[in-house]
């Protein structure tokens, strides 16, 4: 089952301009920034050649760990790419590989199984609601302390 909201993901044509409206005049706090491409991201879209600059940003003095975000993409590669607008939602689960084959099993369409983050910290897939609409479920992972 679902133990929480991610966020809410918008696909923009331009990351500057994007940042500029919703850092500089809304107010929210860039609390990532990242260029994503590889294996990685090629399995979780089901898309060769993927590229994707992205930043993840929050209301300010929403600073907990748990705290929903607003994460803005824009797509690099490949040339045929999703449009501008709302891209997909994505959901908290505690154990995503069993969460994974509980919703198979009810019939929910994945676009793949999971996969790890190359920095081990988050595992995830996506899927479609019954309107097409895509999902994301995610697991945060427990980072290893060395001391």
């Amino acid at each position: 089952m679902v133990n929480g909201f991610g966020h809410v993901c918008l696909l923009v044509r331009n990351l500057e301009q994007s940042l500029a409206f919703y850092r500089d005049l809304l107010g929210l706090v860039v609390v990532r920034r990242r260029t994503v491409e590889g294996e990685y991201p090629e399995t979780a879209f089901g898309l060769k050649g993927v590229r994707i600059a992205y930043a993840k940003l929050r209301c300010p003095g929403s600073r907990t760990a748990g705290s929903a975000f607003l994460e803005l993409q824009e797509w690099r590669k490949p040339k045929r790419r999703p449009a501008a607008g709302s891209h997909h939602i994505s959901f908290l689960v505690a154990d995503l590989g069993r969460e994974y084959r509980r919703l198979r099993r009810r019939g929910v369409r994945f676009i793949a199984e999971p996969v790890t983050s190359p920095d081990r910290t988050t595992a995830l897939c996506f899927g479609y609601d019954p309107d097409g609409n895509l999902i994301e479920f995610v697991e945060r992972k427990q980072r290893r302390r060395t001391v």
